[in-house]
């Protein structure tokens, strides 16, 4: 009988070990599938081919210095070092990422119930 309660319990505890190691476990808020380099003074022009109004997470993951990220028709606004925005953005409009320092930027992007597909595209630095 003991035998049966510990063959019970052990395929159990297997199962259960199985499923908890099935879910990804990732450090921080979100997993950021699209990163991008940005060079100095340079701007990163994205674009979604779906044109619709989604809710976005920017993570500016370099150490140095702040990225700006303009959006839903120049708005201007300050992506602090190390840290994310949680934003909505018009994919209708066109979505920049500039980096207006003398250090190589890191970006990335998380699009929350994204249909359509993610181009990018270095460009020189908008005019003001």
């Amino acid at each position: 009988m003991k035998n049966i309660y510990f063959c019970s319990l052990f395929i159990f505890l297997a199962v259960f070990v199985i499923i908890l190691s099935s879910f990804q476990i990732t450090r921080g808020r979100h997993l950021y599938r699209n990163g991008w380099k940005i060079p100095a003074y340079k701007n990163l022009n994205i674009k979604n081919s779906s044109k619709e109004n989604l809710e976005v997470v920017l993570y500016n993951s370099s150490q140095k210095d702040p990225l700006q990220y303009v959006i839903n028709n120049r708005e201007i606004k300050e992506l602090p070092k190390n840290d994310s925005v949680k934003v909505k953005v018009d994919f209708k409009h066109q979505v920049f990422i500039v980096n207006n320092s003398a250090h190589e930027g890191q970006f990335r992007l998380k699009i929350f119930n994204n249909s359509g597909r993610i181009k990018a595209a270095l460009r020189d630095q908008l005019s003001q």
